[in-house]
């Protein structure tokens, strides 16, 4: 009997450790899985209202905005709760292989925000200097011009609030504790900084001239998550450089509206 219990033990423990490991590849899934629910939530969207025809007058009034909306909030909730409930013993870890959603006090968060301000105007210089025509943000511009003042308030909350959170997650947590645990620190930062870079470029139509930019962005972020054993202070600092991007690529309208 006691050999039994041993035996049930050592097998439940097995489990246990398997289901809490993480490593780079299922690390990849999870981020894989993020851009894939939006990918298909969006095709979706686009096959109902196409099939609806006539029937199709909600999705109709509720536009690009209403698709996006949608498309946010459908993959960020399901990858939210799969961190959460997979793997709860990292979720609020400093250290690597942690994900590091910690409080880690005001100074920190400060400091995140202070980085977003000095890395905002080198990222623009640098999308200035290397892609010097305008439109890399016009489906930004698309999709609020034609939205309610209602619908401009739900995306703006998520573009600032929620999306800085499942990436800074998906990307400085999840990404980075996967890869540290089968290589040197260094090489998984290099690496999850460029497959952020990449997993960008669609938002800017695909042009490459981005990279630099978002590779210093990313940058920054690994080292406040780094530095401070914490995922707040680069949230803090992503959620920043969001909203005033936001408001760049906005003023324009903004101003036509006076």
């Amino acid at each position: 009997t006691q050999q039994v219990n041993d035996t049930t033990a050592t097998t439940s423990a097995t489990v246990g450790a398997a289901h809490a490991t993480l490593g780079p590849w299922r690390a990849l899934g999870l981020v894989a899985l993020y851009f894939v629910l939006q990918i298909a939530v969006a095709l979706a969207w686009s096959l109902l209202a196409r099939g609806l025809g006539a029937h199709a007058a909600i999705l109709r009034q509720m536009g690009a905005s209403g698709m996006l909306l949608l498309v946010l909030l459908a993959a960020a909730v399901p990858i939210l709760l799969l961190v959460r409930t997979g793997w709860p013993r990292r979720w609020a870890a400093a250290a690597l292989p942690g994900f590091g959603v910690r409080w880690p006090g005001w100074r920190w968060i400060g400091a995140g925000m202070l980085l977003a301000a000095l890395l905002l105007p080198l990222v623009i210089g640098l999308n200035a200097l290397l892609f010097p025509r305008a439109g890399v943000t016009q489906s930004v511009l698309l999709v609020f011009d034609q939205a309610r003042v209602w619908m401009r308030v739900l995306l703006t909350a998520l573009i600032v609030l929620l999306a800085p959170f499942v990436e800074e997650l998906l990307f400085r947590g999840v990404l980075l504790a996967g890869f540290s645990e089968r290589m040197p620190l260094r090489r998984a930062v290099a690496l999850s900084v460029l497959l952020f870079a990449i997993a960008h470029l669609p938002d800017t139509g695909g042009h490459w001239q981005v990279l630099p930019g978002l590779i210093v962005l990313a940058l920054g972020l690994s080292w406040l998550r780094l530095r401070s054993g914490s995922l707040l202070p680069g949230y803090a600092a992503h959620a920043l450089y969001n909203a005033s991007v936001l408001v760049l690529a906005l003023s324009p309208m903004l101003r036509g509206s006076h």
